[in-house]
């Protein structure tokens, strides 16, 4: 029996059942296997469930026991999972032995997704090595209010903990605070930000004209930054 190969969702699992060699039963060609993931994760929850592909030129194959293409991801010197792109021998199709998962316990950083197992006709060689960061996600508010022609902007921020598994407060975050005019799309920066240790900062200055105003927290080694989600305006 054969199984038409397309792109196909791959999972982070451990190792299998030994494979063995799989044999041709269609003429053409079979030189490469290739992983996709996501190049940027935000882990903002205990556990993150990601989607993953593989692509190959492979046409048609025979599987007399369970067969795979594998890559383990490695970060600071670790294997952190394995994805693994498999046929059933039993069934003879192609499918998901589960899908890769990210805890917020796992190495932050990059993971570099490095091929580990295939079977002829493919080698090592013929598998792709693909990178992933992983770090913390975060979120920023910012309130700005005036009082004639002085404007005081304020702004907070938080990051996600893996010792609470929640938000709290991101001290020492930095960042820059923009404005732009009502009705544009361009935000122009105002002053850098740096939170103190309750993740908070504000600034005032004097200004005639009334603008919208956010809140962009810079990334750091761990954590993503990202913008505040509703501008304030004043």
């Amino acid at each position: 029996m054969s199984v038409a190969l397309a792109s196909a969702v791959v999972a982070m699992t451990g190792a299998g059942a030994v494979a063995a060699e799989r044999t041709v039963t269609a003429a053409g060609p079979c030189t490469y296997a290739h992983l996709s993931v996501q190049p940027k994760v935000v882990l903002s929850v205990p556990y993150r469930t990601l989607a993953a592909t593989v692509t190959t030129d492979c046409q048609d194959f025979e599987y007399f026991t369970n067969t795979w293409d594998s890559w383990v991801g490695v970060a600071g010197g670790a294997v952190q999972g394995t994805v693994i792109f498999t046929t059933s021998a039993s069934t003879v199709t192609r499918g998901i032995d589960e899908y890769p998962q990210v805890p917020d316990t796992a190495r932050l950083g990059v993971w570099t997704w490095t091929p580990q197992r295939t079977l002829p006709p493919l080698a090592l060689a013929d598998l792709n090595t693909v990178r992933m960061d992983v770090r913390l996600g975060s979120a920023s508010y910012v309130a700005a209010r005036r009082s004639g022609a002085t404007v005081t902007v304020s702004t907070r921020s938080y990051r996600y903990w893996t010792s609470t598994h929640a938000f709290g407060p991101w001290g020492r975050a930095t960042g820059v605070i923009e404005w732009r005019t009502t009705g544009t799309t361009a935000w122009h920066g105002l002053k850098n930000v740096y939170a103190d240790d309750l993740g908070r900062y504000s600034y005032r200055y004097t200004v005639s004209a009334v603008r919208e105003y956010r809140v962009r927290m810079f990334d750091q080694s761990y954590v993503w930054g990202f913008p505040s989600a509703a501008p304030a305006r004043a």
